[in-house]
């Protein structure tokens, strides 16, 4: 076997695979927050880590300019022009493609990894403790619409919530609910699923079909699993030439950059997208865009 087949079989093995597999664990906040947790995480392979980091990274939305779509459900809700000047100043920023951060859910920010999420006899409410099954199975982020930011840099939080389906350049308003939505059974609940369920199938012919929000055994959404699942082959096929001159040269220059003598490239997620990463020339090579 060939020198070159052999670092290809152990690409997983490289020492920039190893650190950027690290640096992803270090990144997710565990809960709780200890060092069995954290040993947890680290006896995992590659291909589970990138499952982990993206479903966490998923509750957050990438940081750019988007398009605003309302929903007739949300413009004739009273509600839309109580709050008229609020909503305003929000969807505002949507367009501008301010960070966003501020106006979601806290969950995220402590409970990326949850330990009972992801030991053998999980319950289903163990394994939802790391997830939003809202956007799990509907597609949708929910945004607090409080005005003022507090001194934690997060938005007052409020009963009234925005929810939203958000792609890399669209954000389409889909209603307004209060957080009796997240209630299984709620009115609020059944007014969503039945939202959700005219937006799918409206532009759909007559007996088609279509699998709505589809779940792992695990719990995840299944294309937070493929696309982890597309990363992992990324960086299987590319790693091993990185150490290639000439396979870096035209990296380079196809992003229309003077090749450095000595590049030092590292693998990193840009929110959803992976990017090869020059730390000396602080230059990013997008390698495949997320999905927000």
């Amino acid at each position: 076997m060939s020198a070159a087949i052999n670092a290809q079989a152990d690409w997983w093995k490289s020492p920039r695979i190893k650190k950027f597999r690290l640096n992803l664990i270090r990144e997710i906040p565990r809960f709780p927050n200890d060092r069995t947790a954290l040993q947890h995480m680290q006896q995992k392979r590659l291909g589970a880590v990138l499952v982990d980091y993206i479903n966490w990274k998923s509750r957050y939305v990438g940081i750019r300019p988007r398009q605003i779509e309302i929903e007739s459900a949300a413009k004739f809700d009273p509600r839309w022009s109580a709050m008229s000047k609020t909503i305003e100043v929000f969807l505002g920023k949507v367009q501008r493609g301010d960070d966003l951060t501020p106006y979601l859910s806290l969950g995220p920010h402590t409970r990326g990894y949850s330990l009972a999420a992801n030991v053998p006899g999980a319950t289903n409410d163990d394994r939802q403790s790391d997830k939003d099954f809202l956007l799990i199975r509907k597609g949708y982020h929910h945004f607090h619409l409080g005005i003022d930011i507090e001194k934690t840099g997060y938005a007052v939080r409020t009963d009234d919530l925005i929810f939203a389906e958000v792609t890399r350049d669209k954000f389409k308003v889909i209603a307004i609910f209060n957080h009796d939505v997240f209630d299984q059974g709620s009115a609020e609940r059944k007014r969503l699923d039945a939202l959700h369920d005219n937006i799918i199938f409206r532009s759909l012919p007559p007996g088609a079909a279509v699998m709505k929000g589809p779940v792992m055994s695990s719990g995840h959404a299944m294309h937070v699993f493929q696309y982890a699942q597309y990363c992992g082959r990324l960086l299987e096929s590319i790693d091993p030439h990185l150490e290639d001159r000439s396979y870096i040269e035209m990296l380079y220059r196809h992003g229309n950059f003077d090749p450095p003598s000595k590049p030092r490239l590292e693998w990193h997620f840009l929110h959803l997208d992976l990017i090869v990463y020059d730390r000396v020339n602080k230059l990013a090579f997008c390698v495949q865009q997320g999905w927000n």
